[in-house]
């Protein structure tokens, strides 16, 4: 069973319902919204109503889902209440009990998925921040979770091999890990961040530089992993905030880059393609 990551950047459109705007939709999203579902398109942020914007991402979801070969209504994201490492398997009878799976509410921080679903995919839309994927190709599970700075904090990336781990049993040495782009150490801040709470976590990874403060998030997800005897790392090493091939919550804010441009989430995740080229079929409830 062979496995396909997704870390597609801006190149399907903006990936979550809330971030759609005027600013980011193509002339093909605005085709879509005139002459296939409401006769009329937006001219401002004030006048695009959630609908619109819900169609619009839709349309972003099924474009990425054609391009991969899966169903976009096969397609689940983590909540993230529980910020405490709890982890949720999806399995067939899950999938065949929740027909649109963005739409299905999941509170657990950290997904897993296996070869027993393939063509499900499992992945989080993201700005400046990483997902953070732990993958068993031998005995065919990954576990993913969405690691903003403040989840780093909490050490979520360690508790994705933990999860993958209790899911499967995965010795060290089969476990690879991916981490999907993000922002380079050229993020700053003003002032010391407050979710930085273990300063111990943080040493050598947040440094003043001429009155500001870097962050370097990929050299505590490094530490992290290799601390649970992750030695196959592979890291996205493009920069969110300066790649235009991807959405910057950092460079869309007005406090930082102030370029509306860069406003929207990319999307990152993984699923197992199906032994042969059809498709899985599920039940649909």
């Amino acid at each position: 069973m062979s496995l396909e990551i997704i870390d597609v950047g801006n190149r399907f459109g903006s990936m979550n319902i809330s971030s759609i705007s005027v600013n980011n939709m193509s002339n093909a999203d605005k085709f879509h919204l005139y002459a296939v579902k409401f006769g009329r398109i937006a001219n401002d942020d004030s006048e695009l109503t959630l609908e619109m914007k819900r169609a619009v991402f839709d349309r972003h979801r099924e474009i990425m889902a054609n391009h991969y070969g899966v169903d976009a209504k096969k397609i689940f994201v983590a909540d993230q209440e529980k910020k405490n490492g709890s982890s949720f398997l999806i399995t067939r009878d899950f999938v065949e009990a929740n027909p649109d799976g963005w739409k299905t509410s999941i509170p657990e921080d950290i997904l897993i998925t296996t070869d027993e679903v393939p063509g499900v995919v499992i992945g989080h839309p993201i700005a400046d921040c990483p997902v953070v994927m732990a993958i068993d190709k031998k005995k065919g599970v990954a576990a993913i979770a969405h690691c903003s700075a403040e989840l780093i904090d909490k050490k979520m990336p360690m508790m994705v091999v933990d999860a993958l781990q209790r899911a499967c049993d995965s010795r060290d040495d089969e476990i690879v890990a991916y981490i999907s782009a993000c922002a380079g150490n050229d993020w700053t801040y003003d002032n010391y961040p407050r979710w930085a709470t273990d300063r111990k976590l943080w040493d050598g990874a947040i440094t003043l530089d001429n009155g500001v403060f870097r962050i370097d998030m990929r050299k505590v997800i490094l530490n992290q992993l290799a601390e649970r005897n992750i030695k196959d790392m592979r890291f996205n090493m493009d920069n969110t905030r300066t790649n235009p091939n991807y959405y910057s919550n950092s460079m869309a804010s007005p406090n930082g880059g102030n370029d509306p441009t860069k406003a929207g989430r990319n999307f990152a995740g993984v699923f197992f393609k199906p032994k042969y080229k059809e498709k899985v079929k599920f039940k649909e409830k």
